[in-house]
């Protein structure tokens, strides 16, 4: 399961790294520090690059650990829904005993 976490968190950081790169995106985020006064100018500048620089470094690792949770949420609730199917149909029951 987690070769395909890992896949598909590749894929998705690298859908999200690109997007984050295009020039709309960029100039979307200048203006969003243009609308904060001169005083807190420089500090939403300095939160911005620091919030940048933990995504890079515990980014992918985070994203591989919620898509594991994603999963393995999927096959628990689909074996779930297996057992209750089976259970209802009778396929589990002993064979020959009364109800």
């Amino acid at each position: 399961m987690s070769l395909i976490a890992k896949l598909l968190a590749r894929e998705l950081w690298w859908a999200m790294l690109w997007l984050m790169r295009r020039p709309w995106m960029k100039r979307l985020q200048r203006a969003s520090l243009r609308l904060l006064g001169e005083k807190r100018r420089a500090r939403a500048r300095d939160s911005m690059r620091r919030q940048n620089a933990f995504a890079r470094k515990f980014g992918l690792p985070l994203l591989v650990f919620t898509i594991n949770l994603l999963l393995a949420s999927m096959i628990i609730t689909l074996s779930y829904f297996a057992l209750i199917h089976l259970s209802e149909s009778g396929a589990l029951s002993v064979p020959g005993a009364s109800p």
